[in-house]
């Protein structure tokens, strides 16, 4: 069979080989295209048609530079669809890109559509989902709560596990951690992007100057980064580690983490954070949050508990002095609060159920498809 993936991040990138690899293993004549980048490459042995940090943007302004660029990948991706039909297409997360061009374009030259880690539309664009309806065959979620709601509204879904669970579970079974006793240390993880990063990252480093000695700050840098964003913020209390988030949450004290996948992966590894996440216009950003969304938390760490486990700042409200106050109470093992953010990460360990391996089961769900005839029935195998 030949697979086309479309990734369009780094995240997106780690579970699409994680993906390659799993249906690699199932299917021993599998072919490689996608979109994505340097570890996808690495399983598939094949380069990318394009690599996504060439399009990994974020905001109106940004997304309008790289329009070209953007444009550009579309129409490889069309290119391929046409020369080189793929058994089935599969998108991994982006969804800006590929609600945008992926799932028409498979949709016109008549390819089934299997989309691993749709976007989130239970937070916004609820519009969304007709598209998803519309457009794919099967999506495959890694949030349990996400498999349900798709499934409410006409969308067949199902949920295959976390990929946070294996990620975290192999380093942890590796014992790889950055600890340093002597010295303990913060981890800091102020975004994947440069918008995020420059708006997050001043304000936690201030946070840590909040600090006493001998507290000390530790940047998980994103591979897709220059180092020059971050040299500003080097100092003698903080340090820059690239490409080493996992390790460097494992051997912390603490963590200050935008929202995202980080969230989730440092509260399986049971380091203590606080969700932090600065936006332009910011007490404006805030008043949307409370009064528009759906959602009553941002992290994913509170959507799946279904509580406020970990404190949340939003907007205006990310300010040095507000990090270093919710962070304090979490820096002694024996308090309460420590306790008690620790009770609930075991809780969300149980309810995202270890035993599934999200590239595993999708790998099989996947290539169960294309091996049966092309019903919608082919999907509703037990787990």
């Amino acid at each position: 069979m030949k697979y086309l993936l479309i990734a369009g991040e780094a995240s997106g990138d780690e579970h699409g080989a994680r993906l390659i690899a799993s249906l690699k293993a199932v299917d021993t004549e599998a072919a490689f295209a996608f979109i994505g980048g340097d570890k996808m490459a690495q399983q598939a042995g094949v380069a990318p048609l394009y690599h996504y940090r060439e399009i990994a943007v974020m905001g109106f302004t940004s997304v309008l530079r790289s329009m070209r660029k953007i444009s550009h990948a579309a129409q490889l991706l069309r290119e391929e669809m046409t020369s080189n039909p793929p058994d089935v297409v599969i998108p991994i997360d982006y969804g800006g890109f590929n609600l945008r061009y992926t799932l028409p374009m498979a949709h016109r030259h008549g390819v089934p559509v299997v989309y691993y880690i749709p976007p989130k539309v239970w937070a916004s664009r609820r519009r969304r989902i007709k598209q998803l309806r519309s457009y794919t065959d099967l999506c495959l979620t890694i949030l349990p709560f996400e498999a349900d709601y798709l499934s409410q509204r006409g969308v067949l879904a199902r949920y295959v596990g976390n990929p946070s669970i294996q990620s975290v579970g192999e380093l942890l079974a590796s014992n790889a951690k950055l600890c340093d006793t002597v010295r303990p240390y913060i981890a800091l993880l102020p975004g994947s992007r440069e918008a995020e990063i420059a708006r997050n990252l001043p304000i936690m480093c201030q946070a840590i100057d909040l600090l006493p000695a001998p507290w000390r700050a530790v940047i998980a840098g994103a591979p897709s980064i220059d180092r020059a964003h971050y040299t500003p913020y080097i100092n003698e209390r903080i340090e820059l580690v690239t490409n080493e988030t996992l390790p460097l949450l494992a051997g912390a004290s603490a963590a200050l983490v935008t929202s995202g996948t980080a969230t989730l992966e440092t509260a399986l590894i049971g380091t203590p954070q606080v969700v932090a996440y600065r936006l332009p216009a910011g007490r404006l950003a805030r008043w949307a949050f409370d009064h528009l969304l759906p959602i009553r938390y941002f992290s994913l760490v509170n959507l799946i508990a279904e509580c406020p486990v970990v404190e949340e700042l939003l907007g205006d409200k990310v300010t040095p002095r507000r990090l270093a106050q919710a962070l304090s109470p979490l820096l002694e093992r024996e308090g309460s609060a420590y306790q008690l953010q620790q009770a609930h990460y075991d809780e969300i360990r149980l309810r995202l159920d270890p035993s599934r391996v999200a590239s595993q089961v999708a790998a099989e769900t996947i290539y169960h498809a294309l091996t049966t005839q092309w019903e919608p029935t082919r999907w509703t195998t037990e787990d």
